[in-house]
């Protein structure tokens, strides 16, 4: 596990991992457009620690950061224990059972969570501040405003 395993989302179990591969049992957090699942990632980057998602099929885990979607070739994903669920939300909102699963290099909390677009269901990321889900998709960072949020149960 890489260093910030243990602050962040230390109730689930997080798997390190590189270069598109998943580990058997991930949490499977949405879709591409053509059915090819997508699990639920967090990684590094510009001093936070950012959800994101990754396709076995690619070369990386992909994050929304700076209006661009990045990628990066080193992340940990989340194993489906049972213990989460998703809940919708809109406009911003965060539901109170969240967990925070990583923060942006001035600490402020980040959280997973998911919303359509182009045809798939995208994980990303959602923070106070927010008017939605931010995406990476397509080489750029999207905001959706109806989305749901990766809570406890």
């Amino acid at each position: 596990m890489t260093s910030y395993s243990k602050r962040f989302g230390s109730d689930h179990l997080w798997t390190s991992s590189a270069k598109g591969t998943v580990p058997k049992g991930s949490l499977e957090g949405g879709h591409e457009s053509d059915g090819t699942p997508l699990y639920v990632v967090r990684a590094a980057h510009g001093d936070g620690v950012h959800p994101g998602k990754v396709n076995p099929n690619s070369r990386g885990a992909f994050i929304a950061w700076g209006g661009e979607e990045v990628l990066l070739s080193s992340y940990d994903v989340l194993q489906d224990d049972g213990g989460v669920a998703w809940r919708p939300a809109r406009h911003g909102d965060i539901p109170g059972d969240a967990f925070e699963v990583g923060q942006e290099s001035d600490g402020t909390p980040l959280y997973v969570a998911r919303a359509s677009w182009e045809g798939g269901l995208h994980p990303g990321k959602i923070r106070d501040g927010f008017r939605g889900v931010h995406l990476s998709y397509g080489g750029g960072e999207h905001e959706v405003a109806s989305y749901e949020v990766l809570c406890r149960v």
